[in-house]
């Protein structure tokens, strides 16, 4: 009975054994099976990511260059004032110095004139 009982219990784990190597060999095999879906649905959503990303770079490169366009304007117009206010102040300071060398002439002539004006 002892022989009979422990052969039993042999057979059962035995059993139990192969329909679990079965079971797990199965669902081993059904994932292998699906291995390629899973690669595609991968691939499907890092080329979605992708698209988002490349999406969110072109938004980002835009707006940067509208900011530097507006940066290179800006300095232009600035350094176009400023190079604009000193021509014109160098404009000014010649006139100036011709006029005022004109006076000083008028004035010396004058002092002359004064002078002769004593002298009689």
């Amino acid at each position: 009975m002892k022989k009979k009982i422990i052969s039993l219990t042999i057979l059962a784990f035995l059993l139990g054994s192969a329909v679990t190597f079965a079971a797990s060999n199965y669902y081993a095999d059904l994932l292998a099976e699906q291995q390629e879906q899973i690669e595609q649905g991968i691939e499907e959503v890092y080329k979605a990511r992708q698209d988002e990303i490349s999406e969110q770079i072109h938004h980002d490169m835009v707006t940067v260059v509208e900011t530097e366009r507006q940066r290179v304007m800006n300095e232009a117009e600035s350094y176009l004032k400023q190079k604009l206010s000193e021509e014109q102040q160098g404009r000014m300071n010649e006139h100036t110095a011709a006029i005022r060398a004109e006076a000083d002439r008028i004035i010396e002539e004058i002092k002359i004139e004064i002078d002769q004006l004593f002298e009689e």
